[in-house]
C-alpha cells in the first residue's frame, strides 16, 4: 500500500467558512467581513493606531453589526482571536448569538442568499 501527502495546513479553525464580502461595523468602525461561519469570521480593516497600539486587539470584546441579504440587522458580540496588521486582516469568534443571528449565519453558510438570487432571475 502506498500513501501520498497531498497538502497540509496548520489551521485551527473548527467550522466550515464561506468566503463572502459583507460591509460591517466593528465597534462603530467600518470593516469588511471576508469569510464567515457558524462560530466565527475573518475580516479586513485592522490598522496600526500608534506605534504600540493596533486596532482591534487580540482578546478584545466587540460588537459586530451588519445587514444581511434579506435586510435583517444583525448585532453579534465577538471576541477578536487574531490580528495581522501587515495584511490589515483580523478574525474573531462569536461570543453571543441573539435569536436572529444564528438564523442569519445559517442562511449565509448554507448559501441561501445565492439560491434566492438565482430563483429571482
Amino acid at each position: 500500500m502506498s500513501s501520498r501527502v497531498v497538502g497540509y495546513t496548520n489551521e485551527r479553525r473548527r467550522d466550515r467558512r464561506r468566503e463572502i464580502l459583507i460591509e460591517a461595523m466593528l465597534d462603530d468602525q467600518p470593516v469588511r467581513i471576508l469569510d464567515i461561519g457558524l462560530s466565527g469570521f475573518g475580516a479586513d480593516g485592522a490598522k496600526r493606531v500608534t506605534k504600540d497600539l493596533n486596532w482591534p486587539e487580540v482578546d478584545q470584546l466587540s460588537e459586530l453589526r451588519f445587514t444581511d441579504y434579506k435586510g435583517r440587522d444583525v448585532l453579534i458580540l465577538v471576541t477578536i482571536t487574531n490580528v495581522e496588521i501587515e495584511e490589515c486582516r483580523f478574525g474573531g469568534n462569536f461570543t453571543e448569538l441573539p435569536g436572529n443571528a444564528f438564523d442569519v449565519l445559517q442562511d449565509l453558510v448554507m448559501m441561501r442568499d445565492l439560491r434566492a438570487a438565482a430563483a429571482a432571475e
